[in-house]
């Protein structure tokens, strides 16, 4: 599970020292490839995280998040992947689909924890291959649910 991975604070803190960007910039997060898709009409970009060191710095250390902006966590298989919000500066929606990219968890309105040993992991009971995070109330503002089928476009635009 990647959280296990996470509760190296240390190498996370690293992570975020090394690189002081505002990622909010023209360019999203440029070091990372991106996709762009389509979520009931509504055009994102993403960011892919698809390195251990991309998955475990995630969107922290970002100042925030736009409506038309996330992170797709990409796994080689599917299994039960844990998140948390240590580090995290604003609140986000966790959603976690199936290989057949078909919702099957959702956490919403998850606020940035504020003390790292209480910090909460957020874990489905089910599988999920991809993971993806979006600017919290997306999924409300966009009738996301279960069951709801998001096409990933995994043709990198950059």
């Amino acid at each position: 599970m990647i959280f296990a991975i996470l509760s190296c604070k240390s190498y996370a803190t690293e992570l975020q020292d090394s690189n002081k960007t505002s990622y909010n910039s023209p360019d999203f997060y440029p070091q990372y490839k991106k996709t762009s898709i389509s979520i009931n009409g509504f055009k994102v970009l993403l960011a892919l995280a698809s390195t251990d060191e991309q998955r475990i710095k995630g969107l922290s250390g970002l100042e925030k998040l736009n409506e038309n902006e996330g992170m797709l966590f990409l796994f080689d298989k599917p299994s039960k992947q844990g998140f948390w919000m240590n580090e995290m500066k604003f609140p986000i929606d966790i959603l976690w689909l199936d290989s057949d990219s078909r919702v099957v968890h959702i956490e919403k309105n998850l606020e940035p924890c504020i003390i790292f040993v209480t910090c909460h992991v957020y874990t489905p009971q089910v599988d999920s291959q991809y993971v993806l995070e979006l600017r919290s109330g997306f999924t409300n503002d966009h009738s996301i649910q279960n069951g709801t089928r998001i096409n990933l476009n995994l043709t990198q635009e950059n």
